[in-house]
C-alpha cells in the first residue's frame, strides 16, 4: 500500500538542504529509487518534478538509471509507472528525453551471459563480502532458478552497468527497501552500502531524507530498527529532535 506523502518543490529543497556528508545528488537518486519502490504514479511525478526544478538539476540519465535498477527490488509495474511520470516531468521541464535526457532504441549491451555472470558475481561479492557465498547458497537452495538470475540478471546485466558506480547504486537500493517492509534484505544491503564505500554517517542521512518521504509507519519505523542493528544506535542533538518531531506533527 503506497505510504507517500505529497510532496512540493520546496519540501524537496528543504530535504536536500545541510545533509551533509551524504551529497545532494546521491540523496536525490535514492530518493527516486525510494518513491519508484511506493509505487504511486502522482506521487513519483510531484518528485521528479521538483527535482527538475534544482539548481543545479540532478543528472537525468542518472535519475532515470535509479528508477531503472528498482524493478529488480519493486517489480515491474510499479518501475514502469514511475518511468512513464519521468517521461512527463522530462516534458514539463522542457527536455522532452532528447538531446541531454536519452530515450535508447537499443539496450546498452547485448546478451553476453559470459560478460554478466562474471561481472555479476564480481559485483555480488564486493556487495556481500564474507557473506556472498551464505547469500548465495540461501538464494540457490530457496530457487536455483533465482539464485542464477539475481548473478546473472540482477548484478551482471542491471546493477554491474557503468551509468551509476557500485557505491551510488547500493544507495539507491537501501532508499528502495525502506518503504517495502523487506527487513533480510534491507539489512543485507546497509551492510552493502558499507562493503561498497558510504559511511554510517551517509547512511544515516540516507534514511533520514528517504523516510522524510513517506508516512510514519510499520515500514518506516522497521526501517529505522535495522538501520540500528547495522549501525548502532544513533545519537542525535536536542536541536535535531526537535525538528524531528515538529516535521512528525509532534512538536
Amino acid at each position: 500500500m503506497p505510504i507517500a506523502k505529497r510532496v512540493e518543490p520546496a519540501t524537496i529543497s528543504f530535504l536536500l538542504t545541510g545533509i551533509d556528508p551524504l551529497s545532494r545528488d546521491d540523496a536525490a537518486l535514492a530518493m527516486c529509487a525510494a518513491i519508484t519502490a511506493d509505487g504511486h504514479g502522482e506521487h513519483c511525478r510531484r518528485l521528479f518534478d521538483a527535482l527538475f526544478k534544482l539548481e543545479p538539476r540532478p543528472d537525468p540519465e542518472k535519475l532515470r538509471e535509479a528508477i531503472l535498477q528498482t524493478h529488480l527490488f519493486a517489480g515491474y509495474p510499479r518501475t514502469l509507472n514511475a518511468l512513464a511520470a519521468f517521461k512527463d516531468a522530462c516534458k514539463k521541464a522542457g527536455n522532452p528525453l532528447t538531446g541531454e535526457i536519452k530515450l535508447r532504441e537499443h539496450p546498452l549491451e547485448g546478451d553476453d551471459m559470459a560478460l554478466f555472470r562474471k561481472r555479476g558475481r564480481e559485483l555480488f561479492d564486493q556487495v556481500y563480502q564474507d557473506k556472498a557465498d551464505q547469500i548465495d547458497r540461501y538464494a540457490r537452495g530457496n530457487s536455483p532458478d533465482l539464485g542464477d538470475w539475481a548473478i546473472v540478471e540482477g548484478y551482471g546485466r542491471v546493477l554491474g552497468r557503468s551509468v551509476l558506480e557500485p557505491r551510488v547504486r547500493s544507495l539507491c537500493i537501501v532508499g528502495a527497501l525502506i518503504p517495502l517492509d523487506v527487513t533480510p534484505q534491507l539489512k543485507g544491503h546497509v551492510q552493502g552500502a558499507l562493503n561498497t564505500g558510504s559511511s554510517a554517517d551517509q547512511l544515516w542521512k540516507l534514511l533520514d531524507v528517504c523516510s522524510r518521504l513517506f508516512t510514519e509507519g510499520t515500514e518506516t519505523r522497521g526501517a529505522k530498527k535495522v538501520f540500528e542493528d547495522v549501525l548502532g544506535k544513533q545519537i542525535i542533538s536536542e536541536e535535531e529532535f526537535l525538528e524531528d518531531r515538529e516535521w512528525r506533527g509532534l512538536g
